[in-house]
This record gives C-alpha cells, structure tokens and sequence, in this order.
C-alpha cells in the first residue's frame, strides 16, 4: 500500500511539473528548461547557453532553482560565504526530515542531521578537510601510480583476442572503486557489492523519473554503506591499521578529531565520489575523444599531450553538472533580493561553455592555450580528489592507447544517463580493430 500512495505522489508531482514547464514556455516565448526531456537528456549544452542568454541567474520555476551559468559567477557563488551548502538550515529540510520519518529511514535521518564536508560550512567543514586532506597529499596519489598501472592491466587483460568491448563494465566502473577501496583498506572481495551500491545509490541523486523501485534501491544502498562503515570502523577502534580509515580513526589535529558519525559519512563519501567521478571522466572523455579523430591521432603520436586533453575533456563534458548552494540569510545579489535558503543550481557544463570563458566553447580542442573550467569545484569546497582523478584518467588514457592503436567507438550515439547532477554513460562499447 505504501508503494502504491508513493507511486501515486511521484506522478502527481511529475504531471504539476510537466503543467509548469508548459507555462514557463508560454512566458519565455517558446522556452524553458525541461529536465526530463529526451532533447536536454543528449545534449544540455544547448539549453545552458539559452538559459545564460536570458538571464545568467535564470529562475526555473518546474525545478524551483536559480541556475546560475556565467563562469564569474559561478566561481563568486562557489567562494562566497554569503552561499550556503548545509541544507539543514533552510526550509527545504522540514520536507526532507518529514519524508525520511514517515518512510522510516532513521539511518539516512541521522546522516543528515551529521553531513559530510559536501554538506558543511566553515568552520566544520575546514576541520574535517583537514582530517581528511591528508590522505589525498600529491606524495601519496604519486606512490600509488604503480598499484594504478597494475589494476587497469588486470581489466583490460579480459579484453584478450576480442574485437569489441564495454570500456564502463571493463574498466572505467571497477578501476576507481578498486583503487579507492585499497586507499580505504576495504577487502577486495566487496568491490562488486560497493559498485553495485554505488551506483543504485545515484538513482536519486539528480536521476531523472526515478521509479519508487529505485528509490527504494537509492536508499537502501544509502543504508547498508552506512551500516558497512559503521561495521569496519568500529572493528578497528582499538587497532586502526596504517591505510585512509586507519588514519582518520587517529587523526587530531589541534584537538580536533572526526567523531564516529563524521567517519562514516566521509567513507560513503569517498567512495562514491571517488569512484563515480572519475568512472564518468574516463567515459565520457573517451567518448569527446573518438568523437574527433584528428585530436585522437595527434595524442597517439605524442602522449604528453594527454594532460592538456584530460583538461579539455573535464570542461567539455563534465562528469558533474551541477551543485546546489542556499542563500545564507536573506541578501541582495546581483541586483536581485533572495529569501534566506533560496536555492541556487550551480551549473558547472553551463559555466565551462560560457564563452567569456572559454573561446569557441563548444569546439573540443584538446591543444586549447588557457582551459577554464568548474570540473572540480572551486573555492573552499574543491574537490580533495582532483589529482588523484587526473593520475587515474592519464594512466588509463596512456595504457588503452598504447594496447589499441586502432581504437574507435562501437555506438556512434551510446545513450547518456538520465541524470541531471551526473553526466555519463551506463555503457560505452569501442572496438578495438
């Protein structure tokens, strides 16, 4: 009965939806931004640089967001402390704890109510990045360059003697999480369980007409990572061992330390980030790349170029397109007033094609002189993975170039995720001869 009432709020709340996009086309003259349309699904793109060229802070009333798609814009928001991440202090979150009550979730309740660093402000948020930051310190991403090198040999030795293969199932999924996991001291024989979690956990997040079934998978997943964490940390109190979760277990830094709920958050976190991230950056910067031969064989004939390339893949198709920041307090921003916990989509794809930004931003060209883009945050909130994605990503890059010189795309138009927050690909066939 319960999923039945669920089933029917989700298609009331689709179908008031679809009526307001209706009416923000009547008032914009034919346009509006419509998330779940199969058009914005393959190409976005389009739809950010309208939205820019109405109003670089463009109120879409079916989302209930201001998107923000100008690059000076969204780096002024991105460090500014008038822009909030904790959606515990808006109004937004009387509806979130409602819904978690009433659908019994206490484990999510009780994570939300003890976010991550995506969810902190200052000063929280700056003690735990500094818990945390240790673990990601350029000496170490480097020492693991071989165990890298190693792990993305295994993958793409199950492509022996085949003409074709999935690049996602074979080596863009299973080589992030295997790396983050031994980063985290987790056995290798929960790699399957964490990619399968993993991924139904992004079903809800920013996923696009998400059934109640998989809702239901979003959240369940959401739980057992916690419970799984919560399971290793605690059997590792009294001997913490020397990798990533060891270290947080001991870490204090002037008297501050990660409490039990913090920890858990954070290796959910980690994984998830550090895993999906850097799966859809390989994917979808294979993909630019195939997409433009003559780039392809300039970088065959010299992998120094393959830096630079990575660089352009990041702002040309970003794995992330967007993140939410709330107005702190009631405030004046751009000539315009905004009600305390107003919410802002930070659009990152929208600001990497803004073409104040980026001249021709809509050309993919790998030797590109200054590339400008959001791909990894900005701010006090960039991303802790960022090196460790772009060593992943270059080893990758260098290793399939050099085992298939005659690589090419197996599907021309391979079908995009449906997510608006992430960007990628469930499947990416390339052929290898």
């Amino acid at each position: 009965m319960k999923e039945f009432i669920n089933s029917i709020r989700i298609f009331l709340i689709y179908r008031t939806y679809k009526f307001m996009v209706i009416f923000e086309r009547i008032a914009n003259k034919g346009f509006a931004l419509d998330i779940f349309s199969k058009k914005f699904q393959k190409d976005p793109y389009q739809t950010y640089s309208k939205m820019r060229s109405i109003n670089p802070i463009y109120h879409s009333k079916p989302t209930f967001l201001r998107w923000v798609t100008k690059m000076h814009l969204v780096q002024q928001i991105l460090r500014d402390e008038r822009f909030s991440v904790d959606d515990r202090k808006y109004p937004i979150a009387k509806l979130r704890r409602k819904e978690l009550k009433r659908d019994g979730r206490d484990i999510m309740l009780d994570q939300f109510e003890n976010p991550s660093i995506l969810k902190l402000d200052p000063p929280d948020h700056s003690r735990i990045r500094k818990l945390v930051s240790y673990g990601f310190s350029n000496r170490y991403i480097k020492s693991l360059e071989n165990h890298i090198i190693e792990t993305i040999d295994q993958c793409l030795d199950h492509t022996h003697n085949l003409d074709s293969f999935d690049l996602m199932e074979v080596l863009a999924k299973p080589l992030p999480a295997i790396v983050i996991a031994k980063m985290m001291g987790l056995p290798d024989k929960d790699l399957n369980q964490f990619q399968m979690w993993s991924e139904n956990l992004l079903q809800e997040v920013g996923g696009i007409g998400s059934s109640v079934k998989k809702r239901k998978l979003a959240r369940d997943a959401y739980e057992d990572l916690i419970r799984y964490f919560e399971k290793i940390i605690l059997s590792r109190k009294d001997n913490p061992g020397e990798d990533f979760i060891g270290e947080l277990i001991k870490a204090e830094e002037e008297g501050d330390k990660l409490n039990v709920k913090e920890m858990y958050g954070t290796c959910l976190l980690l994984l998830i980030a550090g895993h999906e991230t850097t799966t859809r950056l390989i994917g979808n910067g294979l993909y630019s790349l195939l997409n433009h031969p003559d780039q392809y064989e300039m970088i065959k004939k010299d992998y120094l170029l393959i830096p630079n390339a990575i660089e352009e893949m990041l702002r040309f198709e970003p794995p992330v397109h967007a993140t939410v920041r709330f107005a702190y307090a009631d405030m004046e921003y751009e000539g315009n007033s905004y009600k305390k916990g107003t919410p802002f989509a930070i659009s990152i794809a929208g600001a990497n094609r803004d073409p104040e930004a980026n001249e021709n931003p809509n050309e993919f060209n790998i030797l590109r002189n200054k590339i400008n883009h959001v791909s990894f945050g900005y701010g006090p909130h960039m991303c802790i993975g960022a090196s460790l994605a772009r060593i992943e990503s270059r080893l990758v890059f260098e290793k399939i170039f050099e085992r298939f010189p005659k690589l090419r795309l197996g599907d021309e138009l391979p079908k995009w995720q449906k997510n608006f927050i992430f960007r990628g690909f469930e499947n990416l066939i390339i052929k290898t001869r």
